[in-house]
């Protein structure tokens, strides 16, 4: 039976002033992102009162988080491409039948991580060079947010379904619920305060987690009652093994961008670790303040993968296109200021979370050699969503795989050790990974592959159940979309 809900159409991002469609994604996207930053943000800042021991601590368990992430962006990635794909050809069933399989998936992924929390957390930290109380305090940390990872699943994966379907509104709210209550549970949690308990680390875990639940719930009511684009119904949880193979195909590569991107990070941890808690906590701080600054990047980057899926599902890819470089060009304006910023205050960013000198003079150094890439980076951030809008999730994997595995750790290893030039060796190395990657995006998306990536996956799924797809009026051939 139809639901008699009325659907929420988001109306202009097929067609009208390309500029306002990014905007009007971009925009509740860019203060997504500022409040998921001030998330990390005031767990660091509350963390950071303790001491550099337990800072270290968080950046390392920050960093091995990417093993519950990278499961999380598959499935986010896989549901936002599609349901963008099906509502640019406004087939609202479908998207609905999309979500139905992520709330499958995201029961699955988080079965997977109970038994990694059960008996690889410990390993996976020591690997990476944690020892001593860094070791107990980030191993406390992981196992709350491994043991509940269902929350952080649903809120994703809900959160990407309704991105997908152009509503970036119902997600902001979810996150400003959920930051004013974890600014509230992280101090009485960490430090302990009243009747709470003392909990250190593992306490802005616990706050984490109880506040994403919060923001499930929230996201959970709308697309069950709510005014919304996409509806969710009980039938929708039958499992169609076409539509969760599609999820996992596009969202395979998705996956494997972050874990490259994390196995990166960790290698650099692990270098970075070498030179002593003092470094490792001034890295810390200052990849924290390089992910703030990135917000807008990924703002405009998620607008543009978007705007690059619904247009191609509404057979308009020199649209798409358009709207991708649009949204480069506001992000590198939005660059300049922030630049500037890092290259002037440095001293006085990385004080304000750690009055330790040393953390305050290496991070800076950081801070600034990170400045200078700032602009490369922008190109990679959103050619790289641009194309995973398609569903050309392989090129960019491609790229980024090459940027930051034969780049950066070679190069960081090689300038930090055997030219003994010490931490600056590993700004270096990022600095190489960012300029590659920034320049071999540009090229790849010039060439346009991706739009024959979304003609293929078009195929493949009126190949898997062409009952279901009747009302696709996709043309097949490749030259509709060039």
């Amino acid at each position: 039976m139809i639901s008699q809900r009325k659907r929420r159409i988001e109306k202009g991002l097929t067609d009208g002033e390309i500029s306002y469609s990014i905007w009007k994604l971009a925009g509740p996207m860019m203060i997504a992102g500022a409040l998921h930053d001030l998330f990390s943000m005031v767990d660091l800042f509350f963390v950071g009162k303790l001491g550099h021991i337990e800072v270290a601590a968080l950046a390392i368990a920050g960093t091995t988080m990417a093993i519950l992430m990278m499961l999380v962006q598959g499935i986010a990635v896989g549901t936002m491409v599609l349901i963008s794909h099906f509502t640019g050809e406004k087939n609202y069933e479908m998207s609905d039948n999309v979500l139905g399989q992520t709330f499958i998936w995201c029961l699955i992924g988080a079965c997977v991580m109970l038994p990694i929390s059960f008996f690889l957390v410990e390993p996976i930290l020591k690997l990476f060079g944690a020892t001593g109380n860094v070791l107990v305090y980030g191993a406390d940390y992981l196992r709350i947010n491994f043991n509940y990872s269902l929350v952080i699943f649903l809120f994703v994966g809900i959160s990407n379904a309704l991105h997908g379907s152009g509503d970036a509104r119902t997600p902001l709210y979810a996150l400003i619920i959920g930051n004013i209550i974890n600014i509230i549970l992280d101090p009485l949690y960490i430090m302990g305060y009243g009747p709470f308990p003392a909990m250190g680390v593992a306490g802005s875990a616990v706050a984490t987690v109880m506040t994403r639940g919060i923001g499930v719930i929230y996201l959970f009511i709308h697309i069950l009652f709510g005014h919304s684009t996409i509806h969710f119904k009980t039938k929708y949880l039958k499992p169609i093994p076409f539509l969760m193979k599609r999820i996992i195909s596009i969202g395979f590569f998705a996956s494997l961008q972050t874990l490259i991107r994390e196995v990166s990070f960790l290698f650099l941890m692990r270098l970075v670790t070498s030179f002593g808690t003092v470094t490792l906590a001034a890295y810390g701080i200052g990849s924290r303040l390089r992910s703030f600054i990135m917000v807008p990047g990924f703002g405009f980057a998620s607008a543009a993968a978007v705007l690059v899926g619904q247009n191609l599902g509404a057979k308009k890819p020199q649209r798409a296109e358009k709207a991708a470089w649009r949204a480069l060009i506001y992000y590198e304006c939005l660059l300049t200021p922030i630049v500037i910023i890092f290259l002037i205050f440095a001293p006085e960013l990385v004080g304000f979370f750690n009055n330790n000198k040393e953390v305050i003079t290496i991070g800076s150094s950081f801070l600034r050699y990170l400045a200078i890439t700032f602009p490369f980076l922008a190109f990679s951030l959103v050619f790289s969503q641009a194309m995973n809008g398609a569903g050309d999730t392989r090129t960019p994997t491609i790229i980024n795989a090459i940027g930051q595995l034969v780049f950066r750790i070679p190069f960081a290893y090689f300038c930090a050790l055997t030219l003994r030039i010490g931490y600056r060796g590993i700004w270096l190395g990022i600095n190489a990974s960012d300029i590659f990657q920034g320049i071999g995006m540009t090229l790849v998306f010039r060439l346009g592959h991706w739009k024959k990536a979304f003609i293929r996956h078009k195929r493949k799924l009126l190949e898997d159940d062409n009952n279901l797809l009747t009302t696709s009026t996709l043309d097949t051939e490749p030259t509709s979309v060039q």
